[in-house]
C-alpha cells in the first residue's frame, strides 16, 4: 500500500511520528561545548613553559694565594753594624725570604720605648718588588705600620752619599704613645741591594743625616759564604767609605773578612 501524503484542513505538514523537533536546546548546547573547547585551547596555547628543575650548584673552593713573605726560622744574620753608639744595646734580629727569591733581613738595636739609641734596620737583597715605586712619605708610612709605629710628622727627604750609594733621608717623628724624634732612610743599590729604616738618638734628639750615611758606611757583611756576588759588592763598597766616618773595629773586620 503506498503511502499518501496526510494534510489538515490548513494544509500543515504532519510530521512522522517518533521524531522530535530540534529546538533551541540542541544549539545551546553546541555552542556552549565549542566554547569550551576553544576556552581550553586557548588555556593550554598560553600557559607557562615549565621551568626545569635547578640543578645544584657545586660548592666553590677558595684557594687562597701564597704569602708574599715567608720567615725563615733558622737563618743567620748576614750584615751587621759596627757603631761605638750602639754597643751594649739589646739586639733582635730575623730573615724572610720573598716570593720573587729575595730575602730581607731585619737587625734592631735597642727599644723604641726607652731613652737609649734605637736603630731598626733592614736589608733586602733580591730583584725589585713587582709593585710601583712608592713615595718616600708612603712607603715609610707602611714600614712604621709592620713595626707597629705612627709616622706623626717628616720632613722634606734630603740625599746623602754613601759607600753603598745615594741614600734617601728624612727627620720624623715616630709614636707608639710615646713619641720619639728619628731619621729615616732608604737606599736602593745598583747591585740588587736595598736598605730601609730609622735610627733615633739617645736623649731624645734625632740624628742628623751625617750620622746615618756613618751608620750606612759601617755595614758590614758577615761571613756566611752563600753570596759571593754580594761579598764582592761591599768589598767595592768599601774603597768608596766616606772620609768623615770613623773605621770599623778590630773586631767588626774579622767578622767580616
Amino acid at each position: 500500500m503506498s503511502s499518501v501524503a496526510l494534510r489538515s484542513s490548513d494544509d500543515t505538514r504532519v510530521r512522522p511520528a517518533g521524531r522530535r523537533p530540534r529546538g533551541g536546546l540542541f544549539w545551546l548546547r553546541t555552542t556552549l561545548g565549542s566554547a569550551a573547547i576553544v576556552l581550553a585551547l586557548a588555556l593550554l596555547a598560553h600557559k607557562p613553559p615549565q621551568e626545569p628543575a635547578p640543578r645544584p650548584v657545586p660548592a666553590a673552593i677558595l684557594v687562597a694565594p701564597p704569602p708574599a713573605w715567608q720567615p725563615l726560622a733558622d737563618a743567620k744574620p748576614r750584615y751587621g753594624v759596627d757603631a761605638p753608639a750602639l754597643k751594649g744595646l739589646a739586639q733582635g734580629f730575623e730573615a724572610r725570604r720573598h716570593a720573587n727569591g729575595g730575602r730581607e733581613d731585619k737587625l734592631v738595636y735597642g727599644v723604641f720605648e726607652g731613652d737609649e739609641p734605637y736603630l731598626r734596620l733592614a736589608v733586602f737583597r733580591g730583584p725589585e718588588e713587582a709593585a710601583a715605586p712608592r713615595s718616600f712619605f708612603i712607603d715609610l708610612a707602611r714600614r712604621a705600620g709592620e713595626a707597629g709605629l705612627g709616622v706623626i710628622r717628616t720632613a722634606r727627604p734630603a740625599s746623602v752619599a754613601t759607600k753603598l750609594g745615594m741614600l734617601e733621608a728624612a727627620e720624623i717623628v715616630l709614636a707608639d704613645g710615646l713619641e720619639r724624634p728619628c731619621q729615616a732612610f732608604r737606599l736602593r743599590s745598583e747591585a740588587g741591594l736595598s736598605l730601609h729604616g730609622w735610627h733615633c738618638a739617645a736623649g731624645g734628639q734625632a740624628p742628623d743625616r751625617a750620622e746615618i750615611a756613618c751608620l750606612v758606611d759601617r755595614l758590614a757583611l758577615l761571613p756566611s759564604g752563600d753570596d759571593a756576588t754580594l761579598g764582592a759588592v761591599f768589598a767595592q763598597a768599601e774603597r768608596r767609605r766616606g772620609e768623615g766616618c770613623p773605621p770599623r773595629t778590630s773586631e767588626m773586620k774579622r767578622k767580616s773578612a
